[in-house]
């Protein structure tokens, strides 16, 4: 009787040691990290030929990563001028613009489109890099630590056709630097001519652009959000209200608003959200 006792006390040990295992810490946190999302910024134009094919890459990686990876397509630059008779509209707009000034911005063109970002960060491959370096660079990024939440709330009259934006944003991690909220609108599946030089003619009547950034709904920089220093837990809501839209220009139906908290130093990207303005 006392060595069954003393043999279920042993198993029972051996029991509370392997649930300590299973329960590991750096599962938890791998399980947070994944949660964190990206954002690709394509810079592009209606005649760049090589730019289709980056466009190419930024939707297979969308497809890749789902919701964790956020893509902007940025028309700036000289492959955006206008040339009658098939490049008569212009995708530009001034947030674009300033986001890609060589002052003051980040001269994505100037380096050759297609380029882009991710996370406006160097990740290994340059802050400004071709799409043959996108994935890897995206890889890494949701490997950073998840420094912050973001909620979006959106509500859209039809009839005056205003937005109103809400972005919560709670901070997970202490953070010793400044940050700025930027708060832009994006609209899928518009239709325009688009050169590509794999096709034959080389001009494509009905492209489909897609992700194409149309302007701040809080400036091309943003709002302070939070200074330094930032502690765990600290929380922050930001309200856009009766924002108008152009419902000439755009098509509501395919319009998302993208939010992202930045570095106001570094302007590198924490954390970016996304939502579809007419769900």
């Amino acid at each position: 009787m006392k060595i069954s006792l003393i043999l279920i006390s042993i198993l029972v040990c051996f029991g509370c040691v392997s649930c300590d295992k299973v329960n590991n810490p750096i599962q938890s946190e791998q399980i947070i990290v994944s949660n964190r999302k990206v954002l690709l910024e394509d810079y592009t134009g209606h005649q760049c030929g090589n730019c289709p094919n980056a466009a190419r890459t930024a939707e297979q990686l969308s497809a890749q990563y789902g919701a964790n990876l956020v893509v902007i397509a940025v028309h700036a630059g000289f492959f955006t001028k206008l040339n009658a008779p098939d490049f008569v509209t212009s995708y530009t707009c001034q947030v674009g613009n300033d986001w890609d000034a060589a002052s003051g911005g980040f001269g994505i063109s100037s380096a050759g489109n297609p380029n882009g970002m991710v996370n406006r960060k160097d990740n290994g491959s340059g802050l400004i890099q071709k799409e043959t370096k996108w994935g890897s660079s995206i890889a890494k990024a949701l490997q950073a630590p998840d420094l912050c939440d973001m909620w979006l709330t959106l509500n859209y009259n039809t009839i005056s056709n205003t937005l109103n934006t809400t972005v919560k944003t709670k901070f997970k991690k202490t953070y010793g630097s400044n940050t700025k909220l930027s708060v832009v609108l994006t609209e899928d599946s518009i239709i325009g001519p688009q050169k590509d030089y794999t096709q034959n003619p080389d001009v494509i009547t009905n492209y489909v652009f897609m992700h194409m950034l149309r302007e701040g709904i809080n400036g091309s920089w943003g709002d302070p959000l939070k200074y330094a220093p930032i502690k765990y837990a600290d929380s922050v809501t930001l309200s856009y209200n009766n924002f108008q839209v152009n419902a000439v220009k755009y098509k509501p139906n395919n319009l998302y608003v993208v939010a992202f908290v930045y570095d106001a130093t570094t302007k590198e990207i924490l954390e970016v959200e996304k939502a579809k303005v007419i769900k």
